[in-house]
């Protein structure tokens, strides 16, 4: 069996049989690479077990000290992401071995990401660690508009399987719509504009925030929910409500737009991201201010059944046709 390094920024949990993450996509690319090639896996070292969990056949966990012992690396690396870390392990990897080769998968628009945390300068530093990682390595993109990212190598993301598809009857009340954030409360997810927004909006609406760490919220109609992990409460969420808002000022691929599009649920983003709307039907683009919002909304409840037939139409990707397609660039 062929060998690679995989290269990974997440917090990793090693056990005898199993590996463990709280990011199921980096499970997803991990446990596809392990189908076909025997893995050395470097990465942060979670102290507890994390919330997703794959087979530990064919991976092997290996520290920097494990790389000093090898004479030569006669097999491909795979990094996953662009950060500092990465950076510096790329960086002792090309100084222990001379003709380093493989790939590197950029999952989301870093240069908005740095810029949206760090100002010009996370710009100028994303810019820097791009440039000497792709000397060396091929860059593969979740989509072909992130920020000056020039790349033929295109890898969709997707853990869509078939439990996804059994289809659900909700009721839909137009007088009390149910609209759901879930994802990360971070600010360059934008879940702050959100709120800010929808606290303007003097509806009868009602807005769920999900998926990560407490939050204090004043107003009637918004309502938190905690960290979800199984796949079937996370189906539960999505079929508990009638409109998905994904209010991120930066995103690569978004997970959550063919999770909600999965259970036929429209969708409404803000042209800081409208690259992620694609071909795809029942996806909206709002301008970043409570009424456009208030009005994408408004279109949507009045017009609510013939959107639903519209995201019937839709081809969404599966996990089997990004695993199909990674192990394609990779042999």
């Amino acid at each position: 069996m062929n060998k690679i390094l995989v290269v990974s920024n997440d917090n990793i949990f090693f056990s005898k049989k199993s590996i463990f993450s709280d990011y199921n996509d980096t499970l997803n690319i991990i446990n596809t690479i392990s189908k076909k090639f025997k893995i050395y896996l470097l990465s942060r070292k979670a102290r507890v077990k994390q919330t997703h969990a794959i087979n530990r056949n064919s991976i092997k966990k290996i520290s920097l000290l494990d790389l000093l012992r090898l004479n030569k690396l006669d097999f491909k690396v795979f990094f996953i992401s662009i950060t500092p870390l990465n950076l510096i392990y790329f960086i002792i990897l090309c100084s222990l071995f001379k003709g380093i080769e493989g790939y590197v998968y950029i999952r989301s628009d870093g240069y908005k990401e740095y810029f949206l945390k760090y100002g010009s300068f996370g710009k100028y530093f994303y810019d820097l660690m791009y440039k000497i990682i792709n000397r060396k390595l091929k860059v593969i993109s979740v989509n072909s508009k992130l920020t000056n990212i020039n790349t033929k190598l295109k890898l969709f993301p997707s853990e869509i399987t078939s439990r996804w598809k059994i289809r659900k009857l909700n009721s839909f009340n137009k007088y009390m719509p149910k609209l759901l954030y879930f994802g990360r409360f971070r600010k360059e997810k934008g879940v702050y504009s959100l709120i800010e927004m929808f606290e303007k909006i003097n509806q009868n609406y009602k807005l769920t925030l999900a998926g990560d760490d407490k939050l204090n919220l004043n107003h009637k109609n918004l309502s938190y929910v905690g960290k979800i992990s199984s796949i079937k409460k996370i189906i539960e969420l999505y079929d508990k409500h009638d409109i998905f808002i994904l209010p991120s000022y930066t995103e690569g691929y978004p997970k959550v737009i063919l999770e909600s599009l999965s259970r036929e649920k429209p969708i409404i983003i803000f042209d800081d991201i409208k690259h992620v709307k694609n071909n795809f039907k029942g996806i909206y683009v709002a301008q970043r201010n409570y009424k456009d919002l208030k009005k994408k909304i408004k279109f949507i409840i009045n017009n609510y059944k013939l959107i639903k037939k519209e995201l019937k139409k839709n081809n969404i990707s599966t996990k089997k046709d990004f695993q199909k397609s990674l192990l394609k660039v990779l042999i």
